[in-house]
């Protein structure tokens, strides 16, 4: 986690990718990490391979990947077959069962109003992911009260499109921002 923590500090933009070629592209990009955005039992571990070539840490949207079910078994299976550097999940059990198995792990939240955001912060309450992914990430408010509400790294995900959204997401607070958009992957700092 401080490894990754350390690399979002140095470039905080995060490659969500959902097929190989995206994932090529990323895996030869400034980013530290790719988000598995897509992908199924039958590519995940080419998926994977590609991106580690690179020297990515590797998270897989557990929630978005075909041919396994959404249970603690194909967490397991994937902890053991994949080895990725954490998961990504909306559901809470899956995120407990990877921490049990010593990976990293996000709560993807989407926040689309007050009530949203209050349950996501009692959510937090029931399970302690080791990161949040917020969506859409251009929220910068609720970046900000999610950050003080649960003390946890936030990334900003969805519809960060313009470096000016990634600016405004960090100075919000968030650590690190995940995007499909490629040009924002060479990221290099403040405009």
């Amino acid at each position: 986690m401080d490894n990754f923590q350390a690399a979002l500090a140095r470039h905080p933009v995060i490659a969500s990718a959902r097929d190989l070629q995206q994932v090529e592209r990323a895996a030869s990009s400034q980013v530290p990490a790719i988000f598995l955005l897509g992908g199924s039992i039958l590519n995940l571990k080419a998926l994977t391979d590609c991106a580690r070539a690179g020297g990515k840490s590797v998270f897989i949207h557990m929630d978005l990947l075909g041919g396994l079910g959404r249970d603690g078994a194909a967490v397991e299976w994937c902890a053991q077959q994949i080895k990725p550097d954490g998961v990504i999940s909306t559901r809470v059990p899956l995120l407990k069962r990877a921490g049990e198995l010593g990976l990293m792990t996000i709560q993807r939240l989407f926040i689309m109003d007050s009530a949203s955001l209050r349950h996501g912060v009692n959510l937090l309450r029931t399970y302690e992911p080791d990161m949040l992914e917020v969506l859409p990430g251009l929220v910068p408010k609720a970046i900000t009260q999610l950050r003080g509400a649960v003390g946890k790294p936030i990334i900003a995900g969805g519809m960060i499109t313009e470096q000016a959204e990634v600016e405004q997401a960090l100075a919000a607070g968030a650590a690190g921002v995940s995007t499909s958009v490629e040009a924002l992957w060479q990221w290099v700092g403040w405009s």
